[in-house]
């Protein structure tokens, strides 16, 4: 056997022994597997300012003033009405002639008004069970009618 290499073995496992035992304290040398972790660098910079401006809200303040009341004009008198009920003419009923077709019930009372009490109030009057037909004037106060179908003007 080579001499040298036996003292080389022996040199090195004395030099071994020596830098375990400094480098421990006593302790058992911590074993590493692997490689050991990469290191990573960054460097950030400051990006461009960006500046948001939101605008202030809109206040709307109110000023006491002047009321004004504004009243709707009453809607126009109609070309149609209800076979039942009481009309005031040039208000709830256009002057002109009305046609009423015969009643289920089998009898159609109607009446032109001149806006008095009792029967020298009637200016026409008709009591049908057929087929009806009036022609209010604007001269009439008021136009009633009874167990009649819808009226419609002609």
């Amino acid at each position: 056997m080579n001499r040298k290499h036996v003292i080389g073995y022996g040199a090195t496992a004395f030099v071994a022994l020596a830098i375990g035992a400094a480098g421990s304290s006593g302790e058992a040398a911590p074993t590493v597997s692997g490689a050991a972790p990469p290191t990573v660098t960054a460097t950030v910079t400051a990006g461009p300012t960006q500046t948001v401006e939101v605008p202030a809200p809109t206040v709307t303040v109110g000023v006491a003033g002047p009321v004004k009341t504004v009243t709707a004009p009453p809607p126009p008198p109609a070309v149609a009405m209800a076979g039942d009920g009481v009309y005031q003419v040039g208000v709830d009923v256009k002057p002109g002639t009305y046609v009423s077709d015969a009643p289920a019930s089998g009898n159609c009372y109607w009446e032109r008004n001149n806006g008095g009490d009792g029967l020298d109030s009637i200016i026409d009057n008709d009591n049908s069970s057929g087929r009806s037909v009036v022609t209010i004037r604007k001269t009439d106060k008021f136009f009633k009618s009874s167990g009649c179908n819808d009226w419609t003007r002609r």
